[in-house]
C-alpha cells in the first residue's frame, strides 16, 4: 500500500457505466478502484509516447533512406542497381534467419 502522503486527492465525476467497470476491473485484478483508475491512466500515456516514438522513427528511417539513395545516385549508381540493393536488404531484414550466402 502506498504512502497517502505521496498522493494527490483528485475528484472525478463518471458516468455510472464507468463506475461500474471499474469496480469489476478492480475486482478481477484484485486492486482498489484508485489503484486500477491510477494504473489506466498511467498506462494511457506510455501507449501515447509508444505511438509517438515510433512515428519519429518512422520518419526518421524514411529520411534515412532517401538520403541514402540520393547519396547513392550522386555517386554515380543508377536508380536500377540503387533499387535492387534496397529490395535486397530489406529482405534480409525480413527473413527469420539470414541467408549464409546470399546471391550476389
Amino acid at each position: 500500500m502506498s504512502n497517502q502522503a505521496d498522493h494527490t486527492i483528485v475528484r472525478l465525476r463518471v458516468p455510472p457505466e464507468l463506475k461500474e467497470k471499474i469496480e469489476k476491473a478492480a475486482e478481477e485484478n484484485n486492486r482498489s478502484q484508485s489503484a486500477e483508475m491510477v494504473s489506466r491512466l498511467e498506462e494511457s500515456f506510455l501507449s501515447n509516447r509508444n505511438e509517438s516514438t515510433d512515428e519519429v522513427y518512422e520518419l526518421i528511417s524514411e529520411k534515412f533512406l532517401l538520403n541514402l539513395m540520393r547519396v547513392l545516385k550522386e555517386q554515380g549508381l543508377d536508380n536500377q542497381l540503387i533499387n535492387r540493393t534496397i529490395v535486397k536488404s530489406a529482405n534480409l531484414l525480413l527473413d527469420d534467419e539470414p541467408k549464409k550466402n546470399p546471391e550476389k
